[in-house]
């Protein structure tokens, strides 16, 4: 028979392990999911620096009106080439990237569950759940956002203004885009990992807590949380942190993450598993 202490052991070290499994996971689905944008965005920055350039002498530094008015639409067309789907391609990799991000946290809460309570929890189907579909879904928007305030960037004034410091800002608020794709993916494959260990809580019926867990090196709001209780589908309470002046969020909520960056989980727990 396994002994307490190699029981805590292992919980202890199923606990620590799985926000690296997350943090990998995360890895992989955002650089697939923003890679061809980022490709994209780099190759059109790349053309329209050298047709500026083309454009340009030492002594004019801004084309004439009439290429400059050129040098803009070939811009936006180029932006509209490069933005053509992204959204909805780095959408379906979160997707995906949530499903199994799901099947993982069925396995991790399944075997902690295990061995707390001697008897594996039946097999679960993974499901991301309604905030894990949120964030993904939300992908969509964001990138469609960044679209346009880069378009609204491109304006003659700027340009006139600016000079190619100028077409360089349209780039680089256009690249934001790639950072809340890998943004959201991150909050839609944490969210899903949680919603996975409350529905093993689920099966297991009455009693059963969702004890959280914080990921080695977080944030002080999310050390706050680290080995508090509820019951699965009630909130955690806002506004906690070990250090209030740094990091703080107020709002409750019913599994991690706490904030974008958040790589925390939920395990199960009951009193009467010893």
């Amino acid at each position: 028979m396994v002994g307490v202490a190699e029981t805590t052991a292992s919980i202890a070290d199923l606990a620590q392990r799985q926000p690296d499994q997350l943090r990998s996971l995360e890895h992989r689905y955002a650089a697939a999911a923003a890679r061809p944008l980022a490709q994209a965005l780099a190759n059109a920055q790349t053309d329209a620096t050298r047709r500026w350039t083309l454009a340009t002498t030492t002594t004019q530094r801004i084309p004439h009106p009439a290429e400059l008015a050129a040098r803009i639409e070939h811009v936006r067309k180029a932006l509209a080439a490069a933005f053509d789907g992204q959204g909805v391609y780095a959408m379906q990799e979160a997707q995906r990237a949530a499903y199994t991000a799901a099947a993982l946290g069925i396995q991790h809460a399944s075997r902690i569950t295990a061995l707390l309570r001697g008897v594996p929890p039946p097999d679960i189907p993974p499901e991301a759940g309604p905030v894990a579909d949120r964030a993904a879904g939300a992908i969509v928007t964001a990138v469609q956002e960044e679209q346009a305030h880069a378009l609204a960037l491109l304006t003659t004034a700027s340009l006139t203004a600016y000079g190619v410091a100028g077409l360089a800002s349209v780039f680089s608020r256009a690249r934001r885009a790639v950072t809340r794709i890998t943004a959201g993916v991150a909050v839609t494959i944490t969210s899903a990992a949680a919603h996975a260990a409350i529905l093993v809580a689920r099966y297991l019926g009455p009693g059963v807590r969702m004890l959280w867990v914080a990921e080695p090196g977080a944030c002080p709001a999310c050390v706050a949380y680290a080995g508090r209780m509820v019951v699965p589908g009630q909130f955690f309470p806002g506004g906690l942190s070990t250090d209030p002046a740094r990091t703080v969020f107020l709002t409750p909520i019913t599994a991690p993450p706490r904030h974008v960056s958040c790589g925390c989980g939920l395990i199960t727990y009951h009193p009467g598993w010893h």
